[in-house]
């Protein structure tokens, strides 16, 4: 299983640039996970529409069996640092009880 992890952001945004260094230290911390960042005005892969995605900041982490299947999804939107944690720690924690 692997867990990727959909950082999603504008230039124009204000909250964006307030948890910008604690996202940064997320994607420090958990190396293991595939990060990616999406600017929500530049998105041509539509993943904002694909993980319904209608605010910013929002992250959106994934986890996927060997096959790249999703198997589940799990967002948070806001300037709440342990809304953002709990995500990741929730899918890190499915993956080693598998």
């Amino acid at each position: 299983m692997s867990v990727r992890a959909y950082q999603f952001s504008s230039a124009t945004c204000a909250p964006c640039k307030v948890i910008k260094p604690a996202l940064q230290d997320l994607r420090d911390e958990f190396l293991e996970i595939n990060w990616f960042h999406i600017d929500i005005k530049n998105d041509p892969d539509e993943f904002a529409k694909k993980y319904n995605v209608s605010i910013v900041p929002t992250l959106v982490v994934e986890l996927r069996d060997s096959l790249g299947n999703s198997l589940s999804v799990e967002k948070h939107s806001g300037t709440s640092i342990a809304g953002y944690y709990r995500i990741v720690r929730n899918a890190l924690r499915s993956i080693q009880q598998s």
